[in-house]
């Protein structure tokens, strides 16, 4: 019985995974400038997400050279409940302020850590694990519940029979 509800929880809840939305460091907007002020600890890759895939960012490194972004093509994973997509990425390499513009007008954008990319494919093998061993160990914990009551009927069966 508690197979068929673990097994009916999983069927409704699908097997993927939404992920957490970005924890973003900028105001989300559709005309998107920000200024960053990244210290030498906090070296890290930042990332542009955006509602739809479409529209162009810049970026400005401290030293006044032009950022190289990678763009993201269709990304694998929706993050949250309104699927905020990563669009583009910039390996930060020194410190200093960044300047990071994205314009769109139908699309909204927020620059946050990609922490939430990294992690993704591990909480998605997790709950594709999760997805698999559940309802294997229900079904396995069933047939030995149903084993084990079955050998102790069949005990005492013959112990009642073979008494007078």
């Amino acid at each position: 019985m508690v197979t068929l509800v673990v097994l009916g929880v999983l069927l409704a809840l699908g097997p993927w995974v939404r992920q957490p939305a970005p924890d973003f460091i900028s105001e989300v907007d559709t005309n998107l400038y920000v200024r960053l002020e990244v210290d030498r600890e906090d070296l890290d890759t930042i990332g542009v997400y955006g509602l739809s895939y479409s529209g162009s960012c810049s970026f400005t490194t401290p030293s006044g050279t032009s950022g190289e972004p990678q763009n993201h093509s269709v990304s694998s994973f929706d993050y949250g409940a309104e699927e905020w997509h990563l669009v583009q990425s910039l390996e930060v390499t020194e410190s200093g302020t960044y300047s990071i513009s994205c314009s769109n007008t139908t699309s909204e954008f927020g620059v946050a850590s990609t922490d939430v990319v990294e992690s993704a494919r591990t909480r998605q093998f997790m709950w594709a694990m999760t997805w698999i061993a559940l309802p294997t160990l229900g079904l396995v914990a069933t047939v030995a519940f149903a084993v084990v009551t079955r050998v102790r009927d069949r005990r005492e069966r013959a112990a009642a029979a073979a008494r007078p």
